[in-house]
C-alpha cells in the first residue's frame, strides 16, 4: 500500500509540474506576464523543436561553400613552426570573411569582414596580404567591385572595376599584382567546318599596387596568334571556353633560365604552361608536359619549376563502369591504375619533367578536380590545398605533419577553401 501512495504521490506532483509549467507557457508565449529568471529557459524550451526544425532545414539548403565534413575525418597536426595562412569563406549570404590564421594553434591573428553584394556563392578567391598589412581582394568571376584594395586599418584605398578578376594573383618584385582578368564582352573567333565560332577570351593584367591603375594588360589569345599558335585552342574540349586561364606567376629575379619580369601562365583548357615576356612581348617557351589541366604554377628554386597537375578530365562526371563480363579476353585489358593529383617539377638546366610527391598523393588519396594548390615553405615541404573536398595539407619529406580542414558554425561541415596563400614573415 506504501509503493502504491508513493507513486501516486509523484504522479500527482508529476502532473503539478507539467500543468504548471504549461501554464507559465501559455503566460509567456500570450506576454501576459514574465516569470524573472525562468522567463528565458522556460521559452527555450517550448520553442527547442521549432528552432531544432529550422536549424535541420538550414543545414539542408547549404550552399555549396560549405562542405560536408566526412565521417570520422581525423585531423593531423605535427606543426613544430607557426604556419601562418590567408583564408576566406563564408560566415553568411551577406559577409564573407578573410582570415590571417596561425595553422598551427588554429588562432585568427587578423580578420577583415567584407561585405558581398552578390549571391550566397559568391567566393572571394586568392586575397593578397602586402608586407605594410594592406589586403588585396576580389570577387571571383563577378564585376563590380572588381580588384579592391584596403589599407592596414581595413579602409579603402583604391579599386578598379574594368575587369573581371579570376583565380591566382601574385606580386612582382615591384609589389605590383599580376591577375587573371576577363570581359564578358570580349570575345574570339575562328571559322570551322564552314560555321563561325566564338569563345571567351582572358587577359594577363598587371596593376599598380599604390594606386590600381592597370600597367599593362595582354590578350591570351593575341600571343597564341602572334606566334602561330592559334589552333592549340583545338585541344580544348569545350569550343566556348578553350583557354581558361588559372595563373600568372612572375619571377622576382633573373637567372640563367629567365628574366626578372618574366611571366608563367597556365592555361588549364588546353593543358600548357606559357612562359612570356612582357617586356619584349616575346614568348619565350610552350610547355606541354606531364600535367593535365593544371594549375598553379610556382617556382621551387632558381632552376625548377612546380606546376599542381590536376591530373584529370575538366570535368569530372564520373563514368558507368564497363562489365567486365562483356570483356572475354581479360589479358587484353590494359591497367593504367589510378590517376590522381601531383606535383610536376620542370629542370630548366636539364630541361626535364619530373615528379614531387608521387606516393603520399596516392596513399592519401588526394584528389580535385577543379582548383587546387601547392605552395612550396622550402624545398622539402610544401603546401597542398585540395580544393573540391576542401582539405588542406603540410608535407614535409613525403610524410604529411598537418590535415585538417577551415571548420564551420554548422555542425558536420566545414568551409569550402578558396585559394589559400601562405604567409612568409
Amino acid at each position: 500500500m506504501k509503493k502504491f501512495l508513493n507513486i501516486f504521490s509523484y504522479i500527482v506532483i508529476f502532473l503539478f509540474v507539467l500543468g504548471l509549467f504549461g501554464w507559465m507557457v501559455y503566460q509567456i508565449s500570450n506576454k501576459n506576464r514574465t516569470f524573472g529568471f525562468l522567463t528565458e529557459p522556460i521559452k527555450f524550451m517550448y520553442t527547442f523543436p521549432e528552432l531544432f526544425e529550422e536549424s535541420v532545414e538550414e543545414v539542408q539548403t547549404l550552399p555549396p561553400t560549405f562542405l560536408p565534413t566526412e565521417e570520422g575525418f581525423s585531423p593531423i597536426n605535427k606543426l613544430d613552426k607557426d604556419l601562418k595562412v590567408l583564408v576566406t569563406y563564408t560566415e553568411s549570404d551577406n559577409s564573407r570573411t578573410i582570415a590571417l590564421l596561425n595553422l598551427k594553434n588554429n588562432n585568427i591573428l587578423k580578420e577583415w569582414n567584407i561585405e558581398n553584394p552578390f549571391d550566397e556563392v559568391a567566393r572571394i578567391v586568392n586575397p593578397i596580404y602586402c608586407q605594410d598589412g594592406s589586403l588585396i581582394y576580389n570577387f571571383y568571376y563577378r564585376s563590380n567591385p572588381g580588384l579592391t584594395k584596403l589599407d592596414p586599418e581595413g579602409n579603402k584605398t583604391w579599386q578598379n572595376n574594368k575587369y573581371i578578376v579570376h583565380h591566382g594573383m601574385n606580386l612582382d618584385q615591384e609589389e605590383n599584382i599580376w591577375a587573371c582578368t576577363q570581359l564578358y564582352s570580349t570575345k574570339g573567333a575562328y571559322g570551322l567546318n564552314g560555321q563561325k565560332v566564338f569563345f571567351n577570351d582572358h587577359n594577363i593584367t598587371q596593376y599598380d599596387g599604390k594606386t590600381g591603375d592597370i600597367l599593362f594588360e595582354k590578350s591570351i589569345m593575341k600571343i597564341l596568334v602572334e606566334n602561330d599558335l592559334a589552333n592549340y585552342i583545338l585541344k580544348a574540349a569545350e569550343s566556348h571556353e578553350p583557354i581558361h586561364l588559372n595563373d600568372v606567376q612572375p619571377a622576382l629575379k633573373t637567372t640563367k633560365y629567365y628574366q626578372k619580369g618574366d611571366l608563367f601562365i597556365s592555361l588549364r583548357n588546353i593543358s600548357t604552361v606559357l612562359h612570356y615576356r612582357p617586356s619584349t612581348n616575346e614568348l619565350i617557351n610552350l610547355m606541354e608536359g606531364p600535367f593535365i589541366h593544371q594549375h598553379d604554377v610556382d617556382f621551387l628554386n632558381d632552376s625548377v619549376l612546380v606546376i599542381y597537375n590536376n591530373n584529370t578530365y575538366k570535368t569530372w562526371e564520373g563514368m558507368q563502369a564497363r562489365s567486365s563480363k562483356s570483356i572475354q579476353d581479360k589479358s587484353k585489358i590494359i591497367d593504367l591504375g589510378i590517376f590522381r593529383n601531383n606535383i610536376v617539377s620542370y629542370n630548366f638546366s636539364r630541361k626535364e619533367y619530373g615528379f614531387i610527391g608521387l606516393e603520399v598523393f596516392n596513399k592519401n588519396k588526394i584528389e580535385t578536380v577543379n582548383e587546387g594548390l601547392m605552395e612550396f615553405i622550402n624545398e622539402n615541404t610544401y603546401f597542398v590545398e585540395e580544393q573540391n573536398p576542401g582539405v588542406l595539407w603540410v608535407i614535409k619529406n613525403d610524410e604529411v605533419i598537418y590535415k585538417n580542414v577551415l571548420k564551420s558554425h554548422y555542425e558536420g561541415y566545414h568551409h569550402l577553401p578558396n585559394w589559400t596563400r601562405i604567409i612568409i614573415d
